[in-house]
């Protein structure tokens, strides 16, 4: 009997002891923490490479700059930071007990040519991001490129595989086949409705204020939702901290300053520019005065070293104003949040977000008594995020979002109203996902975020996510993600008449929220630390989207407000897609070529169609090349095949009873069955700089459309006349027909007059076609300096 005991208890010890050896063993062993910093601002670099050089144990830093390495045996080590563009540090480390040690460092700045790169610290990042279509996006990278006036982000993001824009007007973002409005945008974790601004050439965010920004083009993780198609995450520059910093710049079409400098325990910075169209052309009667103007900031406080509060805010207004159309047209956004940064532990550290954004906007056509729409979003939200670091080979990272949110769509005509939508929907989401290696080769990270959305209280939204990447070898790495998303607020699409600025609405019981899922694969390769190459192949299925259909006899019809299915109808589509992206990253010669074959297809009403951004074959390659110190050279040249529309088969006059003319209104073929002709656009740029004391100065110049390409922007069509002594079909032509009438008149004055030959034919009074183009060859200069 006592044998058999004996026998118990040894059986128990040993699996008792089992289980306490990895607590045991972790009693042998430190862990390290901390923040890495700019030493010249004191800025959080995100992305910096920790790692000790005798067990290769290491990570990147985070969103904050902040790191943690775990169960580190008792004994001497060499820790190396080192971060692209910094000089590497090296700090000797002693662990001789259990406890926690918090290490900070500031790296200098300093110019690394790619031999001299540590390869082992610089894989560390790209091995460890499970996310496959993610793109880092630096204001290094952001001003080498040729831009009109000045740097853009969104114009950058437009250059990289997957990435498109509705039209050269616009600066809105279709993404592997989605909707400009599919996308999440954000501004220091609070979403921004409508970054852009009109004509296409400027986005809202000051490149001179932001970081860094993170592009997710799909298949993203549980953290992020509300969306169906990728997550823009846009981060604020912090501020220098050691000292008073200015920068300004002027081109001719806008000018901008940057300001920044220490704060209490902290820093400030503040980003601002106006563009002045309406000064240049304030005499010319021929084009309208527009402006535009943004603002963006930020500033924090590091109540202790384990807290930061942080305040960050923008604002923009587009103003638009044609008198002899008595047409007026404003639009902007308005965001601020306040955010609080708590290190709990070593091993876990929360952020927490209060914030409010609004996108309006405001159209009038023919003063108060005319036409007149108003759109107001009202988003309030609060968030938190945790990140729990388990283990050195995982990670937990939960957290929730509720959202009140406040739609005013207001459509009017005179005293009447046409139609209004108010809808006060709440959102609210809690997410976790898990970050697991359980081999050396293979990542997994599995997730899900389950979303409440008031319109439907009682019917769960639950998003699954997956993603997984194996490991080749150091450089050689396979991604793949599955997962389905929902979006509880959207744009109407109209296919006919693609509009320039998204008009949200959020969806109430007569239609379901969009929904789509997503498979992503993918594989990149790095080659001396200086090259990669990147292929993936995706494929997402949408379903719910919203699309109007104009079902009026007339325009001065009444439009049913009652449901959004009774002005819209639910549409689902689908698109596919292989990219390929290969980049030089350093040396004096960088860029990148990026092609892209893609499908983008929509289904409504038992009829399937190419969607309005359609484009299968897309190239880009876009380059900066160093010739010396004081020169520098840039270009951006596109392909795209054409995109698609709709033509129009005819049309037929329109005559109400209290007006005395007569209009016209066309008739549409079928959807997006036509195709514009192929685009393509050089855009050139140069750089010079200038060191004068403690000034720097660059001089920069620019051209854009460089061989003048007229690209069809949009067909047009007008009805002409058979007795209006205008070339109504454009066949006049000055070298032949400039002969004057019968008796001579108008003759040699360079314009078609009446009795001209092919003036007022008889297929004048048919309906004509012409082409708009946008943008001509358009050279601009500019002077940056920094003080």
């Amino acid at each position: 009997m006592r044998s058999k005991y004996l026998k118990i208890l040894k059986s128990n010890f040993i699996k008792l002891s089992l289980l306490l050896l990895p607590i045991l063993l972790n009693g042998q062993a430190g862990n390290i923490f901390g923040f890495v910093t700019d030493s010249s601002d004191g800025e959080a670099l995100i992305g910096a490479n920790v790692f000790l050089r005798e067990t290769g144990q290491g990570m990147a830093t985070d969103k904050n700059g902040y790191y943690v390495l775990q169960n580190i045996s008792f004994g001497t080590y060499t820790l190396q930071i080192s971060y692209v563009g910094y000089k590497t540090l090296k700090q000797e480390l002693i662990i001789e007990n259990s406890e926690s040690m918090k290490m900070d460092f500031a790296l200098s700045v300093e110019v690394v040519e790619a031999e001299a790169v540590d390869v082992t610290a610089e894989s560390i990042q790209r091995k460890f991001n499970i996310q496959p279509g993610k793109i880092n996006l630096s204001p290094r990278m952001l001003k080498a490129q040729p831009a009109l006036a000045e740097p853009d982000l969104f114009r950058t993001i437009q250059t990289l595989p997957g990435v498109l824009t509705t039209s050269e007007f616009s600066t809105g973002l279709v993404i592997r086949g989605g909707n400009t409005d599919q996308n999440l945008i954000l501004l220091d974790g609070i979403t921004v409705y409508n970054p852009s601004h009109f004509g296409g050439v400027f986005s809202n965010f000051i490149v001179d204020g932001v970081k860094e920004a993170e592009l997710i083009k799909g298949g993203y993780n549980a953290e992020y939702g509300g969306r169906l198609s990728a997550v823009l995450n846009v981060l604020s520059r912090e501020g220098n901290r050691n000292k008073f910093e200015g920068k300004t710049s002027i081109s001719i079409l806008s000018a901008q300053t940057t300001l920044e400098g220490p704060s209490y325990k902290g820093a400030w910075l503040v980003s601002a520019r106006r563009t002045y169209f309406d000064q240049i052309f304030k005499n010319n009667p021929d084009i309208p005065p527009y402006y535009f103007y943004d603002i963006q900031g930020h500033v924090f406080s590091d109540l202790s070293p384990k807290d930061r509060i942080s305040l960050s805010f923008y604002g923009g207004l587009d103003d638009f104003l044609f008198n002899d159309l008595s047409l007026s047209a404003e639009w902007g956004n308005e965001t601020v949040s306040l955010s609080y940064r708590r290190v709990f532990s070593d091993r876990m550290i929360g952020n927490f977000l209060a914030a409010n954004s609004k996108f309006f906007t405001r159209f009038g056509l023919g003063g108060d008594d005319g036409l007149n729409s108003d759109n107001l979003i009202d988003d309030n939200t609060l968030s938190s995020d945790f990140t729990f670091f388990y283990t050195e080979n995982s990670q937990i990272k939960f957290g929730s979002q509720l959202k009140n949110l406040g739609f005013t769509y207001l459509n009017t005509f005179g005293d009447s109203t046409r139609f209004k939508i108010e809808e006060f929907p709440v959102e609210g989401a809690v997410y976790t996902k898990y970050k697991w290696s359980p081999t050396e080769r293979l990542i997994l990270e599995p997730g899900i975020r389950y979303n409440y959305y008031s319109v439907y209280p009682k019917k769960p939204f639950i998003d699954l996510r997956l993603g997984s990447k194996y490991l080749m070898t150091d450089n050689q790495y396979i991604n793949f993600t599955v997962g389905n998303y929902h979006q509880f607020i959207e744009t109407a699409q109209d296919d006919f008449n693609p509009g320039f600025l998204d008009n949200w609405l959020a969806v109430d019981e007569s239609v379901d929220p969009a929904s789509a899922v997503q498979y992503v694969l993918g594989y990149e390769a790095y080659i001396k630390n200086q090259y990669k190459i990147q292929v993936e192949g995706y494929y997402k299925d949408i379903k719910n989207m919203l699309t109007f259909e104009d079902t009026r006899s007339s325009t001065d019809a009444e439009i049913s407000d009652q449901t959004l299915r009774d002005s819209f109808t639910p549409s689902d589509g689908y698109a596919y897609g292989v990219e390929v992206f290969t980049q030089k990253n350093s040396g004096s010669l960088s860029g990148w070529l990026a092609y892209t074959f893609s499908i983008s297809r929509k289904k409504m009403n038992n009829q399937e169609y190419f969607s309005n951004w359609d484009r299968t074959h897309v190239l880009n390659f876009v380059g900066n090349y160093m010739i010396n110190p004081k020169w520098e050279v840039n270009w951006k040249w596109t392909w795209q095949s054409g995109q698609a529309y709709t033509p129009i088969l005819g049309y037929y006059l329109q005559k109400f009873p209290s007006d005395p003319s007569t209009g016209y209104r066309t008739i549409p073929g079928v959807r997006n069955g036509g195709r514009y002709p192929v685009y393509h656009r050089l855009d050139l740029g140069a750089v010079r700089h200038y060191t004068f004391k403690n000034a720097k100065m660059d001089l920069f110049f620019q051209v854009i459309n460089g061989y003048n390409q007229k690209n069809i922007f949009r067909y047009v069509y007008r009805l002409g006349n058979t007795f209006n002594g205008i070339d109504d079909d454009g066949d006049w032509d000055v070298t032949k027909h400039d002969v004057g009438n019968e008796n001579g008149i108008g003759a040699g004055n360079g314009e078609p007059d009446y009795g001209e030959p092919n003036v007022d034919e008889d297929d004048e009074g048919r309906i004509q076609e012409e082409k708009l183009s946008l943008f001509p060859i358009i050279p601009s200069i500019g002077i940056t300096i920094k003080f």
